[in-house]
This record gives structure tokens, sequence and C-alpha cells, in this order.
């Protein structure tokens, strides 16, 4: 079972108390997580008890599903996903009836359509479409924006007259629930032995303040395993805290907490580990144990290459490394921002038409990701085989009880109602090139199959124009070019082939042999919204610690700000006295 770990990694996953493990980069900490749900999943003797894993993203969840089955271990007793679904599966929707605002129902808000209404209630407050508005709450219950408390209260009773929530709101009322109904938390924690925890740097207060009044209840035997790395905390701006072990024992009502450490690194040869100490904040030393620990790597930085020539730049490297051997799918490119990804991906396509791109961020209907209709969507457009099969499948199980909240009950005389669907949705098809026209169709015939008019129901309707509109009004902006056509629709799922084009934010916990960084430039990393040295150290850390080989750094002139003022070198990069080898 612990084949293959290091002492540390065993260490970690065999220990029967909470752990708080720190794991530097590179140093194994998603296969320590994914032992220490095996381990526990083998041990588990009760078929009644589950283990929950909390992960940062959705592709984390089905990642660490797919590494399970790699075990040969039966994960039905494993559950898997984001804070928010947690909240959703296990909090909100089955006890949403002793909440007066969840009782007669509630859908969620997807970030295209809260993002659209806070654009509105701006202008309407004469606010500069930049201005951040928060809507998250506090722990105690309360708004936690002040500044523009009138535009978010609007906002908020808004959702409430559509009897729509969003993610902050599914903390919030999820937090209310086992708060202010210490029974519900004893059940949860009754029906759970192990909860882990993907990226605890990144927990906001409120996700925080959940888990821990579970773990407080009175009754019930349930273990936390918590993993991450305080340096890569680079979610500041939205909440994120990196908690230390003293805080977490306190919130989490005293309970004893084992403080564990991974600090060999398998990624990056000793090179590139000892240029990225440079912005390490702890004190955690890092030795580089992998079969490349000893080669020579690649520095490079410059700061002479203005903003118009660097996509010319970029290509070059990426074309060197292909001829050199390096496969595609081992080269990423990072930016801070989406508005400097967006073009540089569709630049790159254009000069180097012969080279396939993993563009998972340029896609038109990624703002719409707990839309009904986009989880429709996905299940058309990621192709059926043996290796997304049991992707598909729990999607396919995720539709079917989303229905039935909504009162829908589909295939009610069928046991295995999830192939059934899949069998259906493989059966449609259309001839359409276009995306939204090709996922409008199937989308009708599917329903047609199913007996469900969509527009008498008032949900279905409100997604079905967030949906469309929102993937709409993107693929119509000129700043952002997407292609319309549905290959490449199915391309923002497919994850394992082509040059990575994404934000420093969309690589965390990746690796590749070739990272190139641009737009390093003071107010882009850190942006103005967090200009603190510390959170540009983070940012540094996390992108340069993703190379495992070759790291080319880049903060391109030719920016000015909206005053004329032109961009500059991030400090923080600018200080470190390095040899570069350009």
């Amino acid at each position: 079972m612990l084949k293959g770990l290091n002492e540390q990694q065993i260490d970690a996953v065999t220990e029967n108390g909470n752990v708080l493990l720190t794991a530097c980069p590179g140093s194994g900490k998603t296969r320590a997580l994914i032992y220490k749900i095996a381990y526990e999943l083998e041990r588990l003797n009760n078929s009644k008890k589950s283990i929950v894993a909390v992960t940062f993203t959705n592709r984390a969840a089905d990642e660490i599903k797919k590494r399970i089955r790699y075990h040969n271990t039966n994960d039905s007793s494993l559950w898997a996903g984001t804070i928010h679904s947690f909240c959703l599966e296990w909090i909100l929707r089955p006890y949403m009836c002793y909440l007066d605002e969840l009782k007669n129902g509630f859908s969620i808000s997807d970030e295209y359509n809260s993002e659209s209404l806070i654009n509105d209630l701006k202008k309407e407050y004469g606010l500069k479409y930049w201005e951040p508005i928060c809507t998250r709450y506090l722990v105690s219950g309360e708004k936690e924006e002040v500044l523009h408390r009138e535009l978010v209260d609007d906002y908020h009773e808004y959702l409430n007259n559509e009897k729509l929530i969003d993610f902050d709101q599914i903390l919030h009322y999820a937090h209310r629930i086992i708060s202010e109904f210490p029974k519900i938390a004893e059940t949860l924690k009754n029906m759970f032995h192990l909860i882990c925890v993907d990226e605890y740097q990144d927990t906001q207060e409120l996700q925080y303040a959940v888990l821990a009044e579970i773990i407080k209840a009175t009754y019930g035997n349930c273990k936390m395993f918590m993993v991450g790395d305080a340096d890569q905390a680079i979610y500041g701006s939205l909440g994120g805290v990196a908690k230390s072990i003293v805080e977490i024992q306190a919130q989490f009502g005293n309970v004893d907490f084992i403080g564990k450490e991974l600090s060999g690194n398998y990624r990056s040869n000793q090179q590139i580990i000892d240029y990225y100490r440079n912005f390490q904040t702890t004190e955690i030393e890092i030795e580089a144990l992998g079969e490349n620990a000893s080669e020579s790597g690649i520095i490079t930085y410059s700061k002479a290459i203005h903003k118009d020539n660097i996509h010319d730049y970029i290509a070059q490297i990426i074309e060197d490394k292909i001829t050199s051997g390096i496969p595609e799918n081992e080269i990423c490119v990072i930016a801070p921002t989406w508005y400097l990804v967006i073009p540089m991906g569709r630049k790159l396509k254009t000069l180097l038409q012969e080279v396939n791109f993993d563009a998972v961020g340029l896609s038109p209907l990624l703002k719409n990701k707990e839309n009904l209709w986009f989880k429709i969507a996905r299940l058309f457009l990621v192709e059926p085989s043996p290796k997304s099969f049991f992707t598909r499948r729990r999607w396919a199980t995720e539709l079917i009880n989303e229905l039935k909240d909504l009162g829908i009950i589909i295939f009610e005389e069928s046991e295995y109602k999830s192939k059934k669907l899949l069998k259906l949705i493989n059966s449609v098809v259309s001839e359409e090139d276009d995306g939204l026209a090709h996922l409008e169709e199937c989308f009708l015939k599917l329903f047609e199959e199913l007996n469900i008019d969509k527009n008498r129901n008032d949900f279905l309707k409100l997604h079905w124009e967030t949906f469309f509109e929102g993937a709409k009004n993107r693929l119509e902006n000129p700043d952002f070019n997407f292609a319309k056509d549905i290959e490449s629709f199915r391309k923002m799922f497919k994850h394992e082939s082509g040059v990575v084009v994404n934000t420093c934010h969309g690589i965390k916990g990746e690796e590749f042999d070739t990272v190139i960084a641009f737009g390093l430039l003071h107010g882009k990393l850190p942006n103005w919204n967090e200009n603190t040295e510390n959170a540009a150290n983070k940012l540094l850390y996390v992108i340069c610690s993703r190379a495992k080989r070759e790291l080319h750094l880049i903060s391109e002139t030719g920016w000015t700000t909206n005053s004329g003022n032109p961009y500059y070198p991030t400090t923080q990069l600018n200080n470190v006295d390095y040899d570069y080898n350009l």
C-alpha cells in the first residue's frame, strides 16, 4: 500500500491523529494526499462512513478520483469536490428547510450572472468597472464590504427576489445551518471518517469556520488531514488565509493537530530551487531529490522586449524547445492576469499553427461552471472513451441529482440511471459546426427525449438565458477573439496535450519542463489591489517553482497606466542579484 513513498510521506500518511502537512513545491504533496485517502479507505470498516476530500478546483477533485482508482481501491465511500460543492451537497440541499431564506428552494447564481449584475450596479452607483466589490460574509454573519455596502445590499436583494444564491452565500448559509443547529454538525461528524483539505493556505475564514463547526461537534470521531504551503498562498485578495497550526487548533476547538513536513523536491533541479528560494517567506530547506537534481538549468530574465514584440520572442522559445525534443505539454506560458493571457494564446496559435495549445482558460463557457446547462454541456463536449467513463458517469449522477432537487425525475423505474443517461447523450448528434448552435440543438434533442419542457421550469429558463447570453457576449467581444467552432469548445476539456497558456493562479499545483512568464510588472504582479511585497513574493514563488529545468522571465516594456505612467519591473524580481543565462 505504501510502496514508493519516502519516510516523510509514510510518516504523514500513517499518522492516526489530525495532521497539518506543510509541503514545499514538488515534494509529493498530492501523492501523499492520494495515499492517505487510499490508506484510510482500506482501513474503513463501516460502510456508512465517508471520506471527504475538499479540493481547490473541480479538476483537482477529478484527479483524486482517477488516481484512487489506479490504486485499485474501492472509492464508493469517497467524496471529492470543492468546498462550495461540499456545502451544497452535504449541508444546504439536505437541510435547506432549516433556514427561511432557503426553505422554498434556491438556484445558484453562476459567475457570469453575478458579474453582470454587479457591473450593472457599478454603473448605477457611478463606480469604475475595475473598482473591487466584495460580496463575502464574515464568520459573524455580517457582510465584509464596508465602503460600498448599499450596492452589495441591492445585489443581495436582487438575488433574494430571484431565489438565487451566489458562491459567497453558499458558505454563509452553510455556516449558519451548522452553527445554529449543532445536531446537524454532529450528524455530519458521525458520517465522516476523515476530511482532507488540499491547498489549505488558500482557505477563506468562512471555509475554515464551516469545517471547524463539524470537528468541534460533541459526538463523532472524524479526523482532519490538511496539506498545503504557506509560501504558495496567492489568493489573499480573494480572502485566502494561510493559518498557523496554533491558529487552526484554536479555531477547531483546541483539538490537537500534529505538524508534518515534506521538504524534498522531486520536480526541479537544485539550480531552479535555489533561484525561487529568493522569494520564499518561510525557512523550510528545499533539497532536489529527483533524477534531474544535479542537472544544469537555464534561467533567463529579459527587461528590454517591447510588448508588441513579446509574442514573437515567446514563440521562438517554444519553437526551440519543441525542436530540441521537449513535449508540447511540458511547456507553459504564464501571465498574472487573464487580459494578458487571452491575446497571448490567440497570437501564439497564429504564429505556431503546427503547435497544439492547451488554452483551457480561453473558453467562452468557463464563467458558467455552476450553471446547469454547463454541466450538461461538458457531458456532450467530453467524448466517450474508457479513460473518460468514470468522470462522465460521476457528472451524469450529479446532473440527475440536481434535476431531482428541481422536482424533475428522470428514468424513475431504472436502476442504472447514470449509465442510461450517458447512453442517451452519446446517441444525440448535431451537424452544426458553430459551438453554441451545436450545444443548443443537442440540449433540445436531449430534453425532448427526456420529455422535459425547459420553459415550464423557472430555474431551467434562467440558467438557459445566462448560459447562452454569457457565452454569446464573450464570443462577440473583439478583445478576446474566442474561436466559435464546436471543436474549439471541446478542447477546453482536453488537459493532456499542447503548450499550456494560463494565469499563475490557473497553473498552481502543476509542473513543466519549461516555464515562460511575462507581464512581471508592478501593478500587474502584484496587481494594484494587493500591492504588497508579500503578495509579489508568493506569486513569483509559485511561478518559478512550476519549472523543472528551464525558466524564462520577462518584464516587457511599453505598458502604461491609465494616467500615462510607464509600468516598471516587479520590484522583488528586479532586486534579485543573479547571473542569468541571458
